[in-house]
């Protein structure tokens, strides 16, 4: 049985693949922002000023962080399978509505629809890629399905190479109603939460779900009933996410998520449009998307190296990437340079996002799982909606291009401080069932 578990089935790669897609998905509906600013500062009809222009990339990510911390209320009520279904239609159809939108007022309420959607699917997504997992390949398994946000990157940066100069930011929204065809085949496939349906009582579909992914049910089912011993009658899921020592860890997520956030969604927010600014050609300044959401892929030799090396350690070094590469394209280096210090930012912000996902949803046992990464990117979403908005104030107040990266490179090392202090989890309390201590003491006596 071990030696089975350990091998990922056709069903679990059934659901990393689910995931990969919805994550691509959003990851265009995301990056795709930064490849219109130039063509929204320069809409004439609009008329749009550069602090207007960071409040609608904030909007998307005050959008996620709403739907990041109704994920767990959500998932806990409704399961996470018809959540993160529901989330791809809604995502799917503000994209698309954006590309008729009148006034620049309703494009950005579109906006924050599109982070709404989002921000559900990324902890749901997440916690279902962990629960998949075989053992000692969590991270692995998180990074196959994460680095889907980085490739949607690299097509939102590709696509726009070629439909934002002729047909400008419409035609971007437009595209992103492509995830739509992909409903029936996530209906078909997307399990629901194992814990999920034991809490309910549909055991026959927990046991369905459990053969069809090659998970081990009555595993399952012990795990629920050693957590159930040990909890508190009087404490929810709030109350277990700071239990058993797990509180200073937790907040120290919260911030060094928060960091992560606020210097991923500036750079793809404004990325396109810094480089322009300091003298970059256009098709150099969209090509930056390419390569920062290229960069990201690398996330899959990051994970297997973070389950074979530690994932602090791993975070920790790819937050330094992230402050490395921030302060030498300050010197405003030639193309060929400047692409490859973006590739590596890349691997420092999107990639970093998705290996943060995966320390923290470790962090927690399977039970509040989904509870622990919701808090942990709702908390971290205020860094994303100050992201665009502090980088929009910069642009508008005329610093230099070296100062605004300098700008971002600092709260990097910040989170690599905050990364360094995570402490070790305790370890959970080993319950004896009461039969079993009876035995015991019998067994002592004779």
């Amino acid at each position: 049985m071990a030696a089975r578990m350990s091998t990922p089935s056709r069903g679990r790669l059934h659901v990393v693949a689910a995931c990969f897609l919805i994550l691509l998905c959003e990851g265009y509906d995301l990056a795709m922002f930064g490849s219109i600013v130039p063509s929204l500062r320069s809409y004439g009809a609009w008329h749009l000023s550069a602090e207007t222009i960071g409040l609608m990339g904030s909007a998307s990510v005050l959008g996620m962080l709403c739907g990041a911390a109704g994920a767990a209320w959500l998932a806990d009520r409704f399961g996470r399978r018809p959540l993160m279904i529901g989330a791809v239609v809604l995502f799917s159809l503000a994209m698309g509505a954006g590309a008729v939108a009148p006034s620049a007022a309703i494009f950005l309420v579109l906006r924050f629809l599109v982070g709404l959607g989002a921000g559900a699917v990324m902890p749901t997504a997440a916690a279902t890629l962990l629960d998949v997992a075989p053992a000692g390949k969590g991270s692995r398994f998180s990074a196959m399905g994460f680095v889907g946000v980085g490739l949607g990157g690299v097509v939102a940066g590709l696509l726009s190479l070629w439909l934002v100069p002729s047909y400008g930011f419409r035609a971007m929204c437009a595209a992103g109603l492509a995830p739509l065809l992909l409903i029936p085949y996530l209906l078909r496939v997307v399990p629901e939460s194992i814990p999920f349906l034991l809490a309910r009582g549909r055991a026959e579909e927990a046991a369905s779900v459990a053969a069809r992914l090659g998970v081990d049910l009555a595993e399952q089912e012990r795990e629920e009933e050693r957590r159930d011993a040990v909890r508190p009658a009087s404490r929810g899921r709030l109350g277990e996410v700071f239990g058993e020592g797990r509180a200073v860890g937790t907040v120290i997520f919260w911030g060094a998520t928060l960091f992560c956030l606020l210097v991923t969604f500036g750079v793809s927010a404004w990325l396109p449009d810094l480089l322009l600014g300091a003298g970059y050609s256009m098709s150099v300044s969209l090509g930056s998307l390419v390569a920062l959401k290229a960069g990201a892929v690398g996330v899959l030799a990051a994970g297997w190296l973070a389950d074979r090396f530690g994932q602090k350690r791993v975070v920790l070094c790819t937050y330094l990437c992230s402050a490395f590469s921030l302060a030498a394209l300050s010197l405003s280096p030639p193309p060929v340079v400047a692409y490859a210090l973006i590739a590596l930012l890349g691997l420092g912000t999107t990639g970093l996002q998705t290996l943060i996902n995966a320390y923290v949803g470790s962090y927690y046992p399977t039970r509040i799982r989904a509870t622990g990464l919701g808090l942990n990117l709702s908390i971290g979403r205020i860094g994303g909606i100050v992201g665009p908005t502090y980088l929009g104030f910069l642009v508008a107040s005329g610093l230099g291009f070296g100062g605004k990266f300098y700008a971002l490179a600092v709260p990097a090392l910040v989170g690599a401080c905050l990364i360094a202090a995570v402490p070790r989890p305790r370890p959970a309390p080993r319950v004896v069932a009461p039969a079993d201590a009876a035995d015991r003491v019998v067994g002592s006596a004779n």
